[in-house]
């Protein structure tokens, strides 16, 4: 009889035990997907800006500049030619618009890097056409915004910075940034000879505002002297 009470109390204890057990696993379950969810849900920060280049003439709709095509059929990615010969062109040096989209969610600084080639495409004798580089004497007459930009150091690293910490809106869509949004008032761009273009390409690097240009550019100030 003895023997049977211990064995029930046994059997009875070993019950509790599993039982505790189980809520304990169900609980740190819960718990551990809890966490889990909560680390899914939440967004990381990145950082992204993107370029917009296009030509717009005040009169019909904005055409989206065009990679330029060589000789051979072969487009050169990231690089846009610009009419510099004609302003009844759509794509005439006056209508050019160049415009930076931030879509980070963290505050975020970039700076760009434009190279400009001029070329001069030449007729040979047998009809074949040869494309040649022209030296430019300093930068093409842009107009360009001068809020928030610092354009000094081209003369240093070739970069063109711009100054504020920005990021996209609250309601997650890109700022518009603009670099050139038209042309000088009251002027005329001076047209080149048949046979001249301007190739254009456009280089952004974005950083994070937050030890983004110390760890990325080598920069412990702004070029315009002050800190980040």
């Amino acid at each position: 009889m003895a023997e049977r009470k211990l064995r029930r109390k046994m059997f009875l204890s070993l019950a509790v035990l599993l039982f505790s057990l189980s809520l304990f696993v169900f609980s740190s379950f819960a718990w551990f997907t809890g966490k889990f969810e909560a680390w899914i849900n939440a967004e990381v920060g990145f950082v992204e800006v993107e370029m917009e280049a296009f030509f717009d003439d005040g009169v019909g709709d904005p055409i989206p500049a065009q990679e330029v095509e060589t000789i051979n059929g072969i487009k050169k990615p990231g690089v846009y030619e610009i009419n510099i010969i004609s302003n009844q062109s759509d794509d005439f040096f006056e209508h050019f618009r160049l415009y930076f989209n931030v879509k980070s969610n963290i505050d975020t600084y970039f700076r760009v890097k434009i190279y400009e080639q001029l070329t001069l495409k030449v007729e040979n004798y047998d009809g074949t056409i040869t494309e040649l580089s022209v030296l430019i004497d300093g930068y093409m007459p842009f107009y360009y915004e001068t809020e928030n930009w610092y354009y000094d150091n081209r003369n240093t690293d070739d970069y063109i910075y711009y100054t504020e910490k920005v990021q996209r809106g609250s309601g997650g869509e890109p700022t518009p940034i603009g670099m050139i949004t038209a042309y000088f008032p009251e002027e005329d761009f001076s047209v080149y000879a048949i046979g001249y273009s301007l190739q254009l390409a456009i280089s952004i690097e974005a950083v994070q505002a937050e030890g983004g240009p110390e760890e990325n550019w080598g920069l412990t100030e702004t070029p315009w002297g002050t800190s980040w």
